[in-house]
Formats: structure tokens, sequence, C-alpha cells
């Protein structure tokens, strides 16, 4: 019984005692929000595409297109709205060289990307190219050759 008392001040010390970082944002955006995309975009931090960026492994990626794990992990990023902030924010130049480099390639990366076993998720590595891939269609610059 002695439990019972003892029970609300063992919750006030777990709230109390609980990290910093288990505080959500004001802003925080969760899976399942809806709202126009400024909306969205104002509730980013000013680093969030650099944040938003996942460290590849080259040797997680087939040997012919382990050149592109750069431009994967600089145009691979799998927010919607901030691969828009991205490709909106960079130079003409810049994505004409992305497709320059990736277009060559998109048969191999779409081959290795439908080679995944169904069911199983994809590596940070494989997602990165569908993302990078995925801009590319975005930006109206895809193409196979």
């Amino acid at each position: 019984m002695a439990w019972l008392l003892s029970f609300p001040a063992l919750l006030f010390g777990l709230v109390i005692a609980a990290p910093a970082s288990a505080a959500k944002p004001v802003n925080a955006l969760r899976h399942g929000d809806i709202a126009p995309a400024g909306a969205f975009r104002a509730a980013y931090a000013p680093d969030a595409i650099a944040a938003a960026r996942t460290p590849l492994d080259p040797a997680n990626v087939p040997a012919h297109l382990r050149s592109l794990v750069p431009l994967a992990e600089y145009w691979g990023i799998g927010d919607d709205v901030l691969r828009e902030m991205l490709q909106k924010a960079e130079s003409p130049a810049k994505k004409t060289a992305l497709a320059d480099a990736a277009n060559p390639h998109n048969a191999a990366i779409t081959a290795w990307l439908d080679s995944w076993p169904q069911g199983e998720p994809m590596s940070d590595e494989a997602a990165a190219f569908m993302y990078m891939q995925q801009g590319l269609d975005e930006m109206g610059l895809f193409q196979t050759r």
C-alpha cells in the first residue's frame, strides 16, 4: 500500500528528470501534418537542408555508381519541402552539372534500386540515390540515355 502513496512522487521525479532533448520544439513538424508548403518552410531551422543530409558509405553502392555518392549525399534529401528549397536555392549551373553527371547513369541507378528485395527497407545510400533521381525529375532534368 505504501507504494501507492509514493507513485505520484515517482512520476513527478521521472518528469523532472526527463532530458532536455525530450522536449518537443514548438514548431516541430510531425508525420501526417497538413499545411501549405510556406508554413512548413517557415518551421524549418536555417540549417535544415544541411542537417537533412545523410553521410553515405560508398561500400554500400555498386562500384560503377560510386563516383555519384557525393552528388547523392548533396541532392538526395528525402524531405519533399527541404528538397524543393534546395532546388530553388541552387544555381542553374549546379543543377545542370548534376544532370550531366547523373543522367548517363539513370538506367543503372534504376536497375540497382529495382533489384532491392521487396519488403526490405532501403539502405541510406539507395534512398539518397532514389531521392536524387526524384529531384532531377522534379526539376525537369531527368533523362535516360
